[in-house]
């Protein structure tokens, strides 16, 4: 099992794939995975069969890609990220053949950023910040 924090996956992905073989567990918790990343994810290491990304920030494509490519999965715990909603029908759909699935409170746009959470009347600028 490799743990890795917000690192450049995109780099070290092909790295452990080309030096370590019969890998089969990682732990890559709060990280951002976009369509290069599972690609390098995909191509390096698809005989995962352990693979922990909670808390990341997903493009939904990678996340499709990932569900699509990594066959040999038994566990995937996506929970608790943003980028896709967690009841999304495909994702549960591709998903469906992993006996131990984790994306509770997955959601697409976190509640800071989105805009209807966001009192526009309670906010004041100070012009000194710009300058």
């Amino acid at each position: 099992m490799l743990r890795l924090g917000k690192y450049n996956l995109k780099g070290i992905i092909p790295e452990i794939g080309l030096h370590c073989n019969n890998f089969i567990w990682l732990s890559a918790p709060n990280t951002y995975l976009g369509k290069d990343e599972a690609s390098a994810l995909v191509s390096s290491l698809s005989e995962l069969k352990y693979l922990d990304l909670h808390g990341g920030d997903f493009e939904k494509e990678a996340l499709v890609m990932i569900l699509q490519g990594c066959k040999q999965l038994v566990h995937l715990d996506i929970s608790q990220s943003f980028g896709f909603d967690g009841d999304d029908a495909e994702i549960l759909e591709l998903a469906s053949h992993i006996p131990a699935f984790k994306c509770e409170g997955s959601i697409i746009t976190p509640d800071y950023l989105d805009d209807d959470h966001i009192d526009h009347d309670d906010l004041v600028y100070d012009s000194s910040f710009f300058d």
